[in-house]
């Protein structure tokens, strides 16, 4: 199984984002092109529908973004989710922000005296003011949890924004 997790990127314009990676949208448009290839080979068939589904489904999925971006030149955050041209978009100005989270739990299971990790989930999540809670990416696994504690220091440095730990 593959995890897709965000990735971290400065702008030309020194802010940072965290957007899906561009294997995503790749992986969608080949889908897409294959089942296209397959409707043009086989179009003396009168069964199309499903795949003339299956391809729009999947050109969707190439359209598709999730991206946050954090701006201290013009003190916000922005998040957009949706196809690239009907998105929901929200902002929330930085001063709104009280401070990030990383909450997690490591799971274990003491077989024959060991003691084994069994799972990882990590969450990174921005707390406003308001005390509203937005989750910005979980992941699990080690590995995984590593990298997004490394990208939500950068981003809390960036920001100028108290990061807090709290791992079970």
């Amino acid at each position: 199984m593959f995890s897709m997790n965000l990735i971290l990127k400065k702008t030309k314009d020194s802010s940072l984002k965290l957007v899906l990676p561009v294997w995503f949208r790749g992986i969608f448009l080949f889908i897409a092109l294959l089942l296209g290839a397959g409707l043009f080979i086989s179009s003396g068939n009168s069964r199309l529908w499903l795949p003339a589904i299956l391809i729009l489904g999947s050109l969707m999925g190439s359209l598709y973004e999730e991206k946050w971006i954090f701006s201290k030149a013009l003190n916000k955050i922005e998040y957009k989710a949706g196809l690239v041209i009907l998105n929901k978009k929200s902002s929330y100005k930085m001063t709104d922000v009280e401070n990030f989270l990383i909450t997690g739990t490591i799971h274990k299971t003491n077989e024959k005296g060991l003691e084994r990790l069994r799972k990882t989930m990590i969450k990174f999540s921005l707390i406003l003011n308001s005390g509203e809670v937005l989750d910005i990416e979980i992941v699990k696994g080690r590995t995984e949890s590593e990298e997004l504690k490394n990208k939500a220091e950068k981003i809390a440095d960036y920001c100028g924004i108290e990061l807090s730990v709290t791992l079970n």
